[in-house]
């Protein structure tokens, strides 16, 4: 499992259009460490054709109510989905860089370019990197930071990058934690009332699935996606495993309530002493 960075720092005066979009319990789950020898030893044990872990206890899975309460997600409304098709070319640029650019005001470089001067484009195909378009606006907010008064427009445009990293890098990731499909862009720079429609924590866990699945095959050596949350569920129905967490005066003052996002109790200070024996033969012999 691979974490990312790739994400700009949440800022206070964003709240609102996550708010809108139904996305505001994710600005807490962003550099979550994840146990390595955990996630290998759930994987094996996950059957890809039943969708649930065969401990010797019996069979279990992770539901749509477990995600929902850990992440606070809504489960109701549409489907996450959307068309990779490109849009139509316009003023000379490919069909997505005008998208990228009408939106975020920012010409993404493509392979034969002049701005392209990596040896792998921002832009390939039907997928734009993450790294670029986040490093590109951490140094533009470096310059000119971003404040509770700036220009609503301005406000918005950072929403938007801040859930290309959260989207891309964290919930909805890929091994490499650095591209996205440009399909996404169409949700992500869409409306931000409809992106507020849809089912979120649904397609967290058919991710999850879709995952695990692809992780239990033997040829494959890592896995994305959003491995935190198999994580915490874990420590939830297996106590045994789950660190000591230290009493709530450690935790950020902003820190959520329980009801809002349960997984968020796992957040801030543990400490691990009752977890010695972090080895994936630990893992193994206990499941």
């Amino acid at each position: 499992y691979r974490g990312t960075t790739n994400v700009l720092p949440f800022h206070p005066a964003i709240l609102l259009f996550l708010k809108r979009a139904r996305l505001d319990p994710i600005r807490y789950f962003n550099g979550i460490k994840v146990d390595r020898q955990l996630v290998t030893a759930l994987a094996e044990r996950w059957g890809k054709d039943t969708h649930c872990f065969n401990f010797r206890e019996g069979e279990v899975t992770i539901t749509l109510k477990d995600v929902a309460i850990l992440t606070h997600l809504p489960i109701d409304d549409k489907p996450v989905c959307a068309s990779d098709h490109p849009p139509e070319d316009h003023d000379g640029m490919p069909g997505w860089v005008h998208f990228i650019h009408s939106v975020l005001g920012v010409k993404v470089p493509v392979k034969g370019s002049v701005d392209a001067t990596d040896r792998l484009p921002p832009m390939r195909k039907h997928q734009v990197s993450i790294t670029w378009l986040t490093k590109y606006f951490r140094d533009r907010y470096e310059t000119h930071p971003l404040t509770e008064e700036s220009p609503e427009d301005e406000k918005e445009r950072y929403a938007r990058v801040y859930l290309i990293g959260m989207i891309g890098g964290v919930f909805f990731s890929k091994k490499s934690s650095n591209l996205l499909s440009c399909g996404w862009l169409r949700i992500i720079l869409g409306s931000w009332e409809e992106m507020g429609e849809f089912s979120w924590a649904s397609a967290c866990l058919a991710y999850i699935y879709h995952n695990l699945c692809n992780a239990s095959l033997k040829s494959v050596r890592e896995v994305g996606g959003t491995m935190f949350i198999v994580q915490f569920w874990a420590w939830e129905h297996m106590p045994w495993i789950a660190p000591v967490q230290r009493p709530d005066r450690d935790r950020p003052i902003d820190h959520p309530l329980r009801g809002e996002a349960y997984g968020t109790r796992w957040l801030g200070h543990t400490t691990c002493d009752n977890l010695a024996q972090h080895k994936l033969v630990e893992y193994r012999r206990r499941f």
